[in-house]
């Protein structure tokens, strides 16, 4: 017993040795890969400023061309102070050796070391004492009042993510260096106290949820590191990757299941908090990939879906080939010009990393094919079309186009104000519809432009007036939502204006192939005067070259210059009037604006060419169609000769060509309406009945592999309600036998095919579900 005993007790070292190896083992890993990201976060550029910073520094550790203002008169958002940890980055990079950029001869040097302590001395003996000014600064009541010393500032984030991010960073190129206790403790200091509260609030930051918390986290692990602490290292991992998992609940911020990513109660955030996630997680699986520290299943799950999704919503510049997000899904950064290097400039996260931290994704995880097509700057094209049911958001790519389409509903928010940025930014993610063909479209013109005429949108003209006062709502209506087959698709939004309820309307989005029509119906205005008409927004974009032509005719363009026609014409996109001819007002030319009114941008007056182009709605409904990327050739003959046909019932809508019938049962409409097969181009003659059972949106594509061969009808349908789980849906085909007789009764057979939809739920509610069956209509 005593020798099984001793037996048992060596096995159980060994293990314990083994283990606390293989642990020593991954932290090096794991630091020595973060040290390498860390010291590339330099702008290349920096590098060549050394020795001009050693130089110019002061005794007491501060440079006289960084703005050290901080507490109530500091700017809240892009807080100037943060050079100061730049530059001390950038040397600490030097200084170890770890830059491929900076001389060589900065490694180990004595002058960039003291340059690099007295500026850490300088903020660690400036710090500020009291914790109340971690998210309460300035709030006297609570114990940060104006004029406490101390570098903090009233926006809550540069104290518990930008500073804590940059001094952690700083803190681990340097840490091989003679730091002295004091600039431990500082180092310590400014990442463990925003660490330490982390499960309480950030004072007016609140709770941190999604992206917010992992930047925390991500600071920790650099502390974890720093303090060679393998139990924060692997919590900061573990809690990091667990917030890299879907939120199934609507609004909640996160990764949803469609690849959306929402912050701020339900604002599309794909392009900035969701890309900080994004960064954040390529640097911790390609730090920890082959470590105990590397992602899960459900973190590869959410994160190689978010990646899918990211993928539909990025456009290319074809003048720079600089890749952007869709202006969808940036929120309030839409206000700040590229120079500025916010959203509105870059995807902001490098395409290489990702490949390399997603290389052991396999199986259903394997994202491959999407970092190829990034990595190739847009040469290779994604091409489709997408609905994503969790932010009300669908987007439809071509070859030569893309475009975006954001809706509101009672599960989305429009846009926010935050930090001074996007005041006028109301009508955004209401109906907008971006077009990108060379991907200049809305570049730079935000500051300029009309912020009453957002691209796609249908108003009241300059109603409500873009004010600070009037930014941020959440829809008033359920149904809206989209339906996908991965080809073509539909978006849907019942609408009513949050702010006042002064227009409400029902609108449509069919995207057939190379084209979109759009059906706006049963529009219903209050308490507006004569001289505010009802408008749909067709373009506000930047000039482009060649003029507008409307039916096919040069136009003169001024200040709202007025026409009337059944097509329009300018920069490669064509509209095309199906209920009555356009009533366009047309204007083209200079416009100023002021960066600075509408962000935190210091770039200021900007003076920029814009086209806007709206059309006029005097009745009910409107239909029209866009051709994105067309020509004037190819624009007269789809008007002449349509490819596709709106459908329109009491509370129905629908559009039919090109093989596909899609069709939207209104909620308080009819349930059936009645389509010519050869409309629709599924047989020279008939008609098909469709019949739903409830409110729905349903896409239907037919399809055959020989003309002689039955045909396969696909059948997509979504609930936009995101509430029920069945739907019903009947095809009653007739078709004429034979020729009829003058004098006597036509002969038709009649057949019929019924489908059965069981509709998901949870965090797949509202995402598309698709039927099949064959038909032989000949």
């Amino acid at each position: 017993m005593r020798l099984y005993v001793v037996t048992w007790a060596l096995c159980t070292l060994a293990r314990t040795v083994s283990a606390d190896a293989h642990d020593a083992e991954d932290m090096t890993t794991l630091s020595r890969r973060r040290v390498a990201d860390l010291a590339e976060f330099s702008d290349p550029s920096w590098f060549g400023s050394i020795q001009k910073w050693i130089d110019t520094q002061r005794p007491d550790g501060t440079w006289a061309d960084v703005n050290y203002l901080s507490g109530c008169p500091a700017r809240r958002a892009n807080w100037p102070i943060q050079d100061h940890w730049n530059r001390i980055i950038t040397l600490a990079a030097a200084w170890g050796g770890n830059s491929l950029i900076a001389d060589q001869k900065w490694t180990n040097s004595t002058k960039a070391w003291d340059a690099i302590s007295m500026g850490l001395d300088y903020w660690f003996k400036t710090d500020y004492k009291p914790a109340a000014c971690i998210g309460d600064g300035g709030n006297a009541t609570l114990g940060c009042p104006c004029g406490t010393p101390g570098l903090w500032n009233t926006n809550w984030y540069d104290q518990a993510i930008l500073i804590p991010q940059l001094s952690s960073t700083a803190c681990l190129l340097a840490r091989d260096g003679n730091l002295s206790e004091e600039q431990q403790e500082g180092c310590i200091r400014l990442t463990r106290r925003t660490y330490d509260n982390i499960d309480l609030s950030y004072g007016t930051g609140g709770n941190l949820t999604a992206a917010n918390i992992v930047l925390v986290l991500q600071s920790a692990v650099s502390l974890g590191l720093f303090t060679e602490n393998i139990t924060i290292v692997e919590n900061a991992m573990k809690r990091a990757f667990s917030v890299m998992t879907f939120s199934d609940e609507a609004m909640q911020d996160g990764i949803h299941r469609d690849g959306s990513f929402l912050q701020h109660n339900g604002i599309l955030y794909n392009g900035n908090y969701g890309k900080d996630l994004l960064n954040i997680f390529i640097q911790l699986e390609g730090e920890a990939v082959g470590t105990r520290f590397a992602a899960d299943d459900a973190t590869r799950e959410a994160m190689s879906t978010y990646i899918r999704g990211d993928e539909w919503m990025i456009f290319t510049d074809q003048k720079t080939r600089q890749q952007h997000w869709d202006f969808n899904v940036i929120g309030r950064f839409v206000s700040y010009p590229t120079q500025d290097l916010q959203a509105s400039a870059d995807i902001n996260f490098n395409v290489t990393k990702l490949a390399r931290a997603v290389a052991d994704f396999g199986g259903p995880y394997n994202v491959n094919s999407t970092s190829k097509r990034l990595e190739s700057n847009g040469t290779e094209h994604l091409i489709g079309n997408k609905g994503f049911w969790a932010s009300d958001y669908m987007v439809h790519r071509r070859e030569s186009f893309i475009i975006g389409n954001k809706m509101l509903s009672t599960r989305s928010t429009n846009s926010e104000l935050v930090n001074g940025a996007n005041p006028l930014g109301y009508h955004l993610g209401q109906g907008t519809l971006f077009t990108y063909i060379d991907g200049t479209e809305y570049k730079d013109i935000w500051a300029s432009w009309d912020w009453n005429l957002i691209p796609g949108t249908t108003v009241v003209r300059k109603k409500p007036a873009p004010t600070s006062a009037a930014v941020q709502y959440r829809g008033k209506k359920d149904f809206v939502g989209v339906v996908s087959d991965g080809h073509v698709g539909a978006a849907v939004e019942d609408y009513v204006d949050p702010f006042d309820g002064h227009i409400a309307y029902k609108k449509a989005w069919f995207y057939l192939g190379d084209a979109v029509l759009v059906s706006v119906m049963d529009i219903q205005t209050k308490n507006i005067t004569s001289n505010s008409p009802t408008i749909t927004v067709l373009e506000n974009r930047a000039k482009a070259d060649g003029g507008a032509f409307v039916d096919g005719s040069q136009i003169k363009l001024g200040n709202d210059t007025k026409a009337v026609g059944s097509t329009l014409f300018y920069g490669g996109n064509g509209y095309i009037a199906y209920d009555k001819p356009f009533d366009l007002t047309l204007s083209e030319g200079e416009r100023t604006g002021n960066w600075s009114a509408i962000s935190t941008s210091t770039a200021g007056l900007a003076t920029v060419p814009i086209f806007s182009a709206y059309m006029t709605i005097d009745a009910p409904k409107a239909t029209y169609a866009i051709l994105p990327a067309t020509s004037q050739r190819r624009l007269a003959q789809e008007a002449e000769k349509p490819s596709w046909i709106p459908l329109d019932g009491t509370g129905i809508s629908g559009a039919a060509g090109q093989g596909v019938l899609s069709v939207v049962f209104w909620p308080g409409g009819d349930r059936s309406i009645t389509a010519d097969l050869a409309a629709i181009g599924w047989a020279d003659r008939g008609t098909v009945k469709v019949t739903s059972d409830q409110p729905g949106v349903y896409l239907l594509t037919g399809s055959r592999a020989e003309p002689s061969e039955a045909m396969k009808l696909a059948v997509s349908t979504a609930d936009p309600t995101q509430k029920l789980k069945t739907a019903a849906l009947e095809l009653v085909f007739t078709r004429p036998l034979g020729e009829a007789v003058d004098g006597a009764c036509s002969r038709a057979v009649q057949s019929q095919v019924g489908f059965a939809f069981v509709l998901p739920t949870g965090g797949m509610a509202g995402s598309s579900v698709k039927h099949e069956a064959f038909l032989q209509l000949e």
